[in-house]
């Protein structure tokens, strides 16, 4: 036959390509080299009269088609799985095709492109990407994010049966980024044994089953009899963290995680972990350890910022990790911007410039600003990283101070940095030169009377 001819030239000629290519490992090879199969593909299916026999004659070669299907020449799939889908065999072969498929990574993006082209008739997406489909995804072992993009665009039935072929073959994925049809959360809580072990992160585990009571159970009984396994989840890698590989350094943290659980007499289970920003933040009875890196390294040392216990950039084998331990403060109390400027008021006469101006970046104390540990210990600036203090003050319970020092700089900084937020401090900035001027015109006519005390600047 002659498109059969055709097909398995093409195909011989792709080959060949490959075996010439220093760039077959990447995907983007088949974008450039394998564009001819859509049009080939496309021409055939134009044809209103052999439309219907060349669609039967595709879908039975569809194995030998899906492994050059890719990124550039998906309209393969967009333009024709509904005309696809029709012939009974086109699954059996597609998941042939699987078997060969190069590049695992990419199996999501044709699944995802299946979903979009059936928008229309989204039946035939549901009886397409069922339990035989699934187990072959199971089998290649593909990578969580697809599991998960399945499992949230699947129906109820499907994302039921779904998650359990994931626990019968012991997937352990990320299963606070589903989006749970039903009742099909209680799944998970009811299978959490399951999961502990190969789990990555277990303190995202106990977020995740927190408003289940058998759940929460069972995985903070877990975590304070696997010490390590608990300590590794601290390091677990995120697109945004900053990695943290050496093991010196992944020490000297567990080191100080440890200490931190001892001082507060408190359990591994005890603790609170948030990794999904620029920083891991370990919330440990009332301390907070924060990791990650810094970008303001050191600026001086004063009132406004939560007194740090330890402040200190690790480095090993050209990595590096900035630790900051202190008190935690309560952020759930709402600010206004009168607060925020006063607090900015109060930085910048002592010289300094805060340009991360926000209220996610403050909190109230608790306590007294100072350091609250077992011991009677009192770091030096220079051992904290920081210039020498301004300013004496000890801030009380429920001032408001800033947690997040990252962009406080010297007003003499030539290299000072501005975040998103640079209309706010703008904004303030200009307030506090007019509020200067006002008090310099006031002191210059000797006319001390009129000094309002909202103008007095508070030192």
């Amino acid at each position: 036959m002659k498109m059969e001819s055709e097909l398995n030239n093409m195909i011989i000629y792709f080959e060949k390509q490959k075996e010439n290519s220093d760039e077959v490992e990447f995907s983007s090879f088949y974008d450039l080299s394998f564009d001819d199969l859509k049009k080939y593909i496309n021409s055939k299916l134009s044809n209103p009269i052999f439309k219907n026999r060349n669609i039967n004659f595709f879908v039975n070669h569809f194995d030998q088609i899906l492994p050059y299907i890719n990124q550039s020449n998906l309209d393969i799939i967009l333009l024709h799985f509904n005309e696809f889908i029709k012939n009974k065999d086109f699954k059996t072969n597609f998941i042939k095709g699987l078997d060969n498929y190069p590049y695992k990574e990419e199996i999501g993006l044709l699944l995802y492109n299946i979903w979009v082209s059936s928008k229309e008739n989204i039946d035939n997406y549901n009886k397409f990407i069922d339990k035989e489909l699934f187990d072959e995804l199971i089998k290649l072992d593909v990578d969580s994010i697809t599991y998960i993009d399945i499992l949230n665009r699947a129906d109820e039935n499907n994302q039921k049966i779904f998650l359990n072929e994931l626990i019968k073959n012991k997937k352990n994925i990320y299963y606070g980024a589903i989006e749970y049809k039903g009742n099909n959360k209680q799944i998970i809580f009811d299978n959490i044994i399951e999961y502990l072990e190969g789990s990555q992160n277990l303190y995202n585990l106990l977020s995740f089953v927190k408003e289940d009571a058998y759940a929460t159970k069972k995985v903070k009984d877990y975590i304070d009899t696997h010490e390590e396994q608990a300590i590794n989840s601290i390091f677990t890698e995120t697109d945004n963290l900053v990695k943290i590989s050496d093991p010196t350094i992944r020490e000297v943290i567990t080191l100080v995680v440890k200490d931190v659980i001892k001082n507060e007499n408190v359990k591994l289970s005890d603790i609170t972990y948030n990794g999904g920003g620029f920083s891991r933040i370990l919330l440990i009875g009332d301390k907070v350890i924060k990791l990650g890196s810094r970008s303001t390294k050191q600026f001086p040392n004063n009132p406004y910022i939560v007194a740090p216990l330890l402040r200190k950039e690790l480095e090993a084998n050209n990595e590096k990790c900035f630790i900051e331990v202190t008190e935690r403060v309560d952020t759930n109390e709402k600010v206004s911007n009168e607060e925020l400027y006063q607090l900015f008021k109060n930085i910048r006469d002592l010289g300094l410039v805060w340009t991360d101006v926000k209220p996610t970046n403050v909190g109230r104390l608790n306590k007294e600003n100072i350091i609250h540990w077992r011991d009677n210990i009192s770091p030096s600036n220079e051992t904290l990283g920081l210039d020498n203090n301004r300013g004496d003050l000890v801030l009380n319970e429920g001032d408001l101070v800033i947690l997040d020092a990252d962009f406080i700089f010297d007003e003499n900084d030539p290299n000072i940095q501005h975040t998103n937020n640079k209309f706010l401090f703008d904004t303030f900035e200009k307030r506090y030169q007019n509020e200067k001027l006002d008090i310099n015109d006031i002191l210059s006519t000797g006319d001390t009377n009129e000094i309002k005390e909202e103008n007095v600047i508070q030192r």
